[in-house]
């Protein structure tokens, strides 16, 4: 009879344990009962822990059968060693009898010439060692002056010409000196020498304006001269990169003058004469053109070379200007 049955009828004993719905019966004997709830938690952790377990071991023999596969085909795939032909039997017979010997054949091919030893082989004939070439450099400027002779008009403008700088000697004394009060001493006079005297000869005319110590002059045929061979003037002016001119008024009287030009800065000088043999005095004028290598000078002497007067021969200076 089942228990239920057998429990009929009977009062109800209290129970110790917890209520219904906690693992025991209400009626009849008590027994474990397991809630729903844990089975379905029990459930889940079996799935939870049942499906990863078998996708690793799917996993890994998957692994393990690709690599065997490849294995197989790396093995077909190597060269199989060819087994070894043996030679026929030849029973007792040794392959080469003690007693025969090879016969050597004559070859078809030509056999090598002997190289020569190098005691016997001919030196080869030594070249002469070629020069280097020559490189030319470029010949470094000296510089350049050059002179010339010109004509001189009647009247000089001296303030025109001279855009630099411009110096007339004579105006007032045998020294004194008038030049243009802006052209900042370009052109300057050496020591003065004796014999030195002041003249009025010149058949020329010097004007200019804006002058010093003299401001103007309408016309004058002054001058300075000297006697003597080897007596005379010295000059000098600024020399540059730039080509310039200088002009220089000059004189000789019973004389032969020398006019020498050279550059500070080196190179060959230049050179040109001027005779008058007469008692007057003759006039020309020296056109200068000149540059130099760098920044120097260009010194001008003005000399008698010789003179045909015991009685005062010489060369005289009028004016010059500088452009």
């Amino acid at each position: 009879m089942p228990d239920d049955d057998r429990s009929a009828g009977r009062p109800r004993q209290p129970s110790d344990g917890p209520g219904p719905g906690y693992g025991y019966r209400s009626t009849g004997r008590r027994g474990p009962v397991v809630p729903p709830a844990l089975l379905e938690t029990r459930h889940r952790r079996f799935t939870e822990f049942l499906l990863p377990a078998a996708v690793i071991l799917a996993g890994v023999l998957v692994v393990v059968a690709v690599g065997f596969v490849v294995s197989r085909a790396v093995r077909h795939d190597e060269p199989q060693a060819a087994p070894q032909v043996q030679p026929p039997a030849l029973g007792d017979l040794p392959v080469n009898p003690p007693d025969q010997f090879p016969i050597p054949l004559e070859s078809d091919s030509p056999s090598p010439s002997p190289s020569p030893s190098p005691s016997t082989a001919s030196p080869a004939p030594s070249r002469p060692a070629t020069p280097p070439a020559r490189t030319s450099r470029p010949t470094p400027f000296p510089g350049a002056v050059s002179i010339a002779r010109t004509g001189i008009p009647g009247l000089v403008d001296l303030t025109g010409e001279g855009t630099r700088d411009w110096v007339h000697w004579g105006e007032q004394s045998t020294f004194s000196l008038e030049r243009k009060a802006t052209g900042g001493f370009a052109i300057l006079e050496g020591a003065p020498t004796a014999p030195r005297f002041r003249h009025g000869l010149s058949p020329q005319r010097f004007s200019w304006t804006g002058g010093n110590p003299v401001d103007h002059s309408d016309g004058t045929p002054t001058g300075i001269r000297t006697c003597d061979k080897g007596n005379g003037f010295t000059l000098s002016v600024p020399a540059t990169t730039s080509a310039r001119t200088l002009k220089l008024y000059v004189g000789a009287r019973a004389a032969r003058g020398k006019l020498t030009a050279r550059l500070s800065t080196g190179g060959p000088a230049a050179t040109a004469t001027f005779t008058q043999r007469g008692g007057g005095l003759g006039t020309t004028a020296f056109v200068i053109t000149y540059r130099a290598p760098r920044t120097g000078k260009l010194t001008l002497s003005w000399l008698t070379d010789d003179s045909f007067d015991d009685n005062c021969g010489g060369v005289a200076l009028e004016a010059a200007t500088l452009r």
